[in-house]
């Protein structure tokens, strides 16, 4: 057995052992659970405990009521990789899915989670998948960026229903790609829909839950918000783009993808555009309450990857904000993975506790496992996961075993066990060990003072790529 197998096994058993007769026999049979996945969103981008200058009361309440998470990171620093691992609680490589996919309308090739050019050689079971196997209802709307071929339309992926984009951005009123080509659908037929895009995804969560209220439910809302075009809802007056027109350009002025404003605007739009998004949470949580539905229905909000902070340097000088982390979305640095998260459960998740547990979004699948009482792959099996339950986390509090995580992109890739984290930029040949206990914000190299560390983080890198590398 492979040491990275053994490892991950042994793990996997601890966390479940670390569940608790108590806290089982206390909960629902067959609670809801809703993952609400933003797009872009920066560690210091929201209210409240973020610092950002976004008014999110919305979400405070939420993390007031619920957990607030100050150590959770997407499995990617950018888009596909970190929904490859969400919905399948693996890592991304074994899907071959390490950076966003390619936007080439209908391009076969991409059946996103299918593995090696889609050509279904391998398939892994998707969060939706298990949650359907024990009766859940299960539905996506918004951003898929998955696959835009009709193999990969998410209704091949678990889901019962799907509305909203398959590329990695759109227009948030005229729903068109930066192809010019429309983009919104409804289960595999184009299908457009009228009003704002994080409204609108809102709205289809809502009527997808009072369809299916008297039955357990998944519901997978990846907003697009607040991904570029940078457009507010205040905003369509403005130019929105156009059948047949090209808008690959990132340049200023017209026909751009970043959307109608100038570059000094686009902090104010953002802003703007993160408070609908907060908006939104509250009009959910509110019409759970309204239908007595809030006790048993778990909410997780995060993130696909941290926020730009500029945009092809001095042209777009300003976006948003990772707070003190450093980096940016695309960076394995803290700011391009670290994201905001919050689990919400009201009567089983302490109101207004925090974890400081290091989880990532390939931890949900695992967890959902645990809370409907699915037993884990064998993790000697094609479907063994990587991520691990943190339900022990949400209901009592615990402490996570410790584990190495890894993040990897074409350009980088970083090791993280405990505070200590190796980062390594293979694009400028340099190596740094940061103990991010002591220096959150990545600015002390370590390297020298722990030669041995460095050995170990680096030959755990070596045999996790070469187990990531393996063809299946």
């Amino acid at each position: 057995m492979h040491i990275y197998r053994i490892i991950a096994s042994i793990c996997l058993t601890l966390v479940g052992l670390g569940i608790q007769a108590q806290d089982r026999t206390s909960l629902p049979a067959a609670p809801n659970i809703i993952v609400i996945l933003a797009d872009d969103l920066g560690y210091g981008d929201l209210g409240g405990f973020f610092g950002g200058k976004a008014q999110t009361p919305h979400l405070n309440r939420l993390a007031a009521e619920g957990m607030l998470f100050t150590d959770f990171h997407s499995n990617g620093a950018m888009c596909s990789p970190t929904r490859a691992a969400l919905l399948t609680g693996r890592y991304q490589q074994r899907a071959g899915i390490e950076d966003p996919l390619p936007g080439d309308w209908q391009k076969k090739g991409v059946g996103a989670i299918k593995g090696i050019a889609g050509d279904g050689l391998y398939s892994s079971p998707t969060m939706a998948d298990y949650l359907k196997r024990v009766g859940y209802a299960t539905a996506f709307f918004g951003k898929w960026h998955l696959g835009n071929h009709p193999s990969a339309n998410p209704l091949h992926f678990g889901f019962d229903e799907f509305r909203g984009l398959t590329s990695g951005d759109g227009d948030y009123f005229t729903k068109m790609d930066r192809h010019g080509y429309p983009d919104w659908w409804h289960n595999e037929e184009l299908s457009f829909q009228k009003g704002y895009t994080t409204d609108v995804i809102t709205d289809n969560g809502i009527q997808f839950i009072e369809k299916h209220k008297n039955q357990p439910f998944f519901l997978y809302l990846a907003h697009l918000g607040v991904h570029f075009p940078w457009q507010s809802p205040d905003d369509g007056h403005l130019e929105t783009r156009k059948e047949g027109t090209d808008y690959t350009s990132s340049q200023p002025g017209p026909a751009s993808k970043l959307g109608p404003h100038a570059p000094a605007e686009i902090p104010d739009a953002l802003v703007a555009m993160i408070e609908t998004l907060d908006r939104n949470v509250g009009k959910l949580l509110a019409y759970l309450k309204a239908e007595g539905l809030d006790r048993n229905t778990l909410i997780f909000f995060t993130a696909d990857n941290g926020q730009y902070l500029s945009y092809q340097g001095d042209t777009w000088p300003a976006v948003g904000s990772n707070g003190v982390l450093r980096g940016e979305k695309a960076d394995l640095y803290e700011g391009g993975h670290r994201v905001p998260s919050i689990a919400w459960w009201p009567g089983k998740i302490r109101a207004g506790s925090r974890s400081k547990a290091t989880l990532a979004s390939f931890d949900l699948l695992p967890t959902f496992l645990d809370l409907t009482d699915q037993p884990l792959p064998d993790p000697e099996g094609v479907d063994c996961l990587d991520g691990q339950s943190f339900l022990s986390v949400l209901l009592s509090g615990k402490v996570m075993p410790e584990r190495t995580l890894f993040w990897r992109t074409p350009e980088a890739i970083a090791v993280r066990k405990g505070p200590w984290k190796l980062l390594e930029d293979r694009e400028k040949g340099s190596l740094a060990l940061y103990n991010l206990e002591r220096d959150l914000s990545e600015t002390r190299d370590l390297k020298p003072d722990h030669p041995q560390l460095v050995r170990e983080l680096i030959r755990a890198r070596d045999a996790w790529e070469k187990e990531m590398d393996k063809k299946p």
